[in-house]
């Protein structure tokens, strides 16, 4: 179950960085303070990752819900046809399935 919790570790911190610039891009085409909620988010996917690979009880919870959310915002910019979509949406549903499976792991009997 390490390689996956490691899996899940790698692709929540690429997605992460991907999201922490948007705050600084005026190119991105969303409004000043949607793109700060994105910013946090890879800020917030930072810090879940980190507790996934420390064994916190909640560590798996924390990279599924950021996965989802960021699975609901790369739906969203695909539909507003933004560049690197596609990425967010694969990435993002890797990080969500994942996630659910180190919870999984963590609910099953040792």
């Amino acid at each position: 179950m390490k390689a996956v919790r490691y899996t899940a570790t790698v692709a929540i911190v690429l997605m992460s960085l991907m999201n922490l610039p948007f705050a600084f891009d005026d190119a991105a085409g969303i409004p000043k303070a949607v793109a700060w909620l994105v910013t946090l988010v890879g800020v917030a996917g930072i810090v879940a990752a980190v507790a996934l690979l420390r064994n916190a009880r909640w560590g798996g919870w924390a990279v599924t819900a950021i996965g989802a959310v960021n699975l609901a915002g790369a739906v969203v910019a695909l539909v507003r046809d933004q560049d690197g979509a596609i990425v967010g949406l694969v990435l993002s549903a890797v990080i969500t399935v994942l996630g659910a499976m180190c919870v999984r792991d963590e609910r099953s009997p040792r």
